[in-house]
């Protein structure tokens, strides 16, 4: 019997946000315009305003969890909880008062390739709003007390972790060992000894203009244009990510327990490639749960694994700027584990039949329409498409573009795909978990 246990937003953003940059979606408003370019200091600039009376902006930058260096792994889950503490212009508490006084408010959050700043602020308040997230950006100061006290937050992140989030990301370290491969979260071990010197000189070799894309929701391509040039940033960079080499292989967490999660993966393909627009229809073809409440779940997936117990299964795709993973993830029993990996490792070699394209087609636009409502994660996916391919794509014809894909496009696509190892991590009660060699 399958479940919804998949359908959170943590297992969304984890198997989800990669193939976005990629293709994402059309918003409320079909006759805004997307504009984009580079500005006087490299830096891209993009904005769309579609007239909504809340105006988004994200600031990204080239320094996700693939720059940071074998001795550093976890720094960058340490900046993105920094965000927000006292900077070279005010205190913390300073900095939060105001954004509060101004009824906005402003996050943090990244990947494997970037890291997002991430404003959402009135219009009329979009002036002093700003100069909160400039200082936020710019003058970080890494105070070693205030990276004390972060702390804490440190270790609830870890242990709040959902297994199959620590699945995917276990995935990428069988699936790429370095680079790629490095976690978005840091180790237990590395706690409290992430030095304030080495967050500031990450920062000062990463949040660089040439590094850097600001998309705007909500105004015009000048203000982004204004934003970009008024943010002082350090002008050189020497941050160099180790490229993403797919190796597969295996990597087992036993954490006891009645169940295990499974995440399964091939090599897919780079972002916004036509390869990697198929597979992402490919994982929706694979499925994700049922499509009603207590409904019967009539997946590819689901009719793999049969009739074996509770269970939950999701097909994936994450695209990178020089690589991919597609796959599925699989939370199951442990007396039913090899039967159900067996299945779901056949299933996503398999092509999908033409109707299951055509459906997963239709799903895949209903979800990137969906969550381009949501302004936050639509400034956060033009700006990562500008910083992949140094070009933005209006909405509209980036959904029309999923109508395109041909169920032979699929079929290709994955054929590619498992034409390379099959990457395999699991998390759990492992005593009937095959090995990947075994699959």
């Amino acid at each position: 019997m399958a479940s919804n246990a998949l359908k959170n937003s943590i297992i969304r953003h984890a198997g989800v946000r990669g193939y976005a940059q990629a293709a994402q979606a059309a918003v409320r408003h079909p006759a805004a315009t997307l504009q984009f370019a580079k500005s006087q200091n490299n830096t891209f600039v993009a904005a769309l305003d579609n007239g909504s009376p809340v105006t988004r902006v994200t600031v990204a930058f080239k320094a996700g969890s693939r720059f940071e260096a074998p001795t550093e792994l976890g720094l960058t889950h340490v900046l993105r909880t920094a965000a927000g503490q006292s900077t070279g212009c005010a205190s913390g508490f300073i900095v939060a008062r105001k954004l509060a006084q101004l009824g906005a408010s402003v996050t943090c959050s990244g990947d494997r390739e970037f890291i997002y700043y991430t404003l959402e602020t009135s219009k009329d308040n979009l002036s002093p709003a700003l100069e909160c997230l400039k200082n936020l950006i710019s003058s970080q100061e890494f105070r070693p007390w205030e990276l004390s006290d972060n702390v804490p937050r440190l270790k609830y992140d870890i242990v709040a972790l959902a297994p199959q989030v620590r699945a995917v990301d276990i995935l990428h370290k069988a699936a790429y060992r370095r680079g790629l491969g490095n976690s978005l979260f840091i180790s237990p071990k590395k706690i409290g000894k992430i030095s304030s010197e080495s967050l500031q000189h990450y920062a000062a070799s990463t949040l660089t203009p040439a590094r850097c894309a600001v998309a705007v929701v909500g105004e015009s391509k000048e203000i982004a244009t204004m934003i970009a040039q008024s943010l002082k940033l350090n002008s050189s960079s020497d941050a160099k990510g180790e490229a993403g080499k797919y190796f597969g292989g295996e990597l087992r967490k036993e954490t006891g327990g009645d169940l295990v999660h499974v995440a399964l993966g091939l090599q897919g393909a780079p972002a916004g490639t036509p390869q990697s627009l198929a597979l992402a229809v490919a994982a929706k073809a694979l499925g994700n749960g049922p499509l009603t409440k207590w409904g019967a779940d009539n997946s590819v997936l689901a009719r793999a694994i049969g009739n074996i117990g509770p269970f939950a299964a999701a097909g994936f795709n994450v695209a990178y700027s020089d690589n991919g993973l597609f796959g599925a993830v699989l939370t199951v029993p442990k007396d039913e584990a090899a039967q159900a990996i067996k299945a779901v490792a056949t299933a996503i070699r398999s092509p999908a039949s033409a109707d299951a394209v055509k459906a997963a087609k239709a799903q895949l636009k209903v979800q990137l329409l969906s969550e381009a409502d949501d302004g936050t994660n639509l400034a956060e996916t033009i700006a990562a498409q500008g910083l992949l391919t140094g070009a933005a794509r209006h909405p509209a014809e980036l959904a029309g573009a999923v109508e395109q894909v041909t169920a032979s496009d699929v079929a290709q696509a994955v054929a590619a795909a498992a034409k390379s190892p099959l990457a395999m991590a699991s998390v759990g009660n492992l005593a009937f978990t095959p090995y990947v060699d075994e699959l």
